[in-house]
């Protein structure tokens, strides 16, 4: 931790300190969107990486979106479970699901019913940037996969016992409408009271133009359009036809398409950041409006140097004289009572 302090202190003075003002389009800080959690750290897109994310604070919780075989949204990146969960180990000893294995030696999430799901534990991704801070990870817990309902519970089981607004950042990853109506249908659910749609804590998104144009059509709640980045005014204008913003890759993005997209109206949350700060210092330069990131904690100790909190105002001289008579009103009533 010490030797990333130093790093990132090297890394805000090299980039010359903070601006004045955001470049982003809407005059905000860029937003923190915990990339499946905090990814970084935990297993991907399992309860406890969502968990560790708000906590961490992260502006928006975001994940992947498949449908299993009994029709249930899950939280889940890849198609197949090899890869984040310990499909493997236990279906050596559980029959029933050594059979659901596919013929080059996968597991597709589709073959598996929620209640099958539901047995295996999350992993590590063995990948730079996957849990490569142990931290926080403990080899002796199951870590939790998570339905897309769950994933909606944490945000707003957070709001209600903590007042703080997370949203949520879901992506159709699965082929067909059928995932994007099912990211609809839970945004929508009237047990949420409109915290999602009404009070405006979510946004979806996805790589196929379909998708994206069919969300788009048939909510209000923002989305993006994943892996573009027009450099022209006509394309952006063109993406701003059927999305609400975009989403390029950290490779993808520049200042040019960054601004062609504002100028368009389009927001621009480029992925994924890991954890080097000199990621996070040249994506704000960039004027990007948020950024998905493995470490939220990291993301935001960079915006905070980079685009300084407003300090919370401190009250005038009058307004101080009248809270004071206000107290002594009501050490007087406490008085009177007794």
């Amino acid at each position: 931790m010490q030797l990333r302090l130093v790093t990132l202190a090297t890394v805000l003075l090299a980039a010359g300190a903070a601006h004045a003002a955001p470049m982003t389009l809407n005059g905000d800080r860029p937003v923190i969107v915990s990339h499946r959690g905090a990814s970084g750290y935990l297993p991907e897109e399992t309860i406890q990486a969502y968990q560790l994310a708000m906590s961490m604070g992260a502006d928006y919780i975001e994940g992947d979106v498949y449908l299993t075989a009994d029709k249930v949204a899950v939280m889940l990146h890849d198609g197949t479970l090899n890869a984040t969960t310990n499909v493997v180990a236990y279906a050596a000893t559980h029959p029933e699901i050594a059979a659901l294995r596919s013929a080059n030696g996968t597991y597709d999430v589709t073959k598996f019913t929620l209640a099958q799901l539901k047995e295996l534990s999350g992993t590590c991704r063995v990948a730079a940037g996957y849990c490569t801070d142990r931290t926080y990870f403990n080899p002796n817990t199951s870590y939790t996969l998570a339905t897309y309902g769950e994933f909606l519970d944490l945000a707003y089981n957070n709001y209600l016992t903590t007042g703080t607004q997370v949203g949520v950042f879901p992506e159709a990853k699965q082929s067909g409408l059928a995932v994007a109506e099912a990211i609809l249908a839970g945004l929508n659910d009237p047990k949420y009271n409109g915290y999602f749609t009404t009070m405006g804590n979510a946004l979806t998104q996805s790589f196929d133009a379909t998708q994206v144009s069919y969300l788009n059509a048939n909510s209000d709640v923002p989305v993006s359009y994943l892996g573009v980045c027009p450099t022209t005014d006509t394309a952006a204008r063109s993406i701003a036809a059927i999305a609400d913003g975009i989403g390029p890759s950290r490779g993808q993005v520049t200042a040019a398409c960054a601004g062609a997209a504002h100028r368009a109206g389009l927001t621009v949350i480029p992925y994924t950041y890991t954890n080097d700060p000199a990621q996070y210092v040249t994506a704000y330069n960039q004027g990007v409006d948020g950024v998905f990131t493995n470490y939220p904690d990291l993301a935001g100790t960079v915006r905070d140097q980079v685009f300084p909190p407003a300090p919370t105002p401190v009250p005038e001289p009058s307004s101080l004289a009248l809270m004071g008579m206000g107290l002594l009103g009501l050490v007087g009533l406490r008085r009177r009572k007794r």
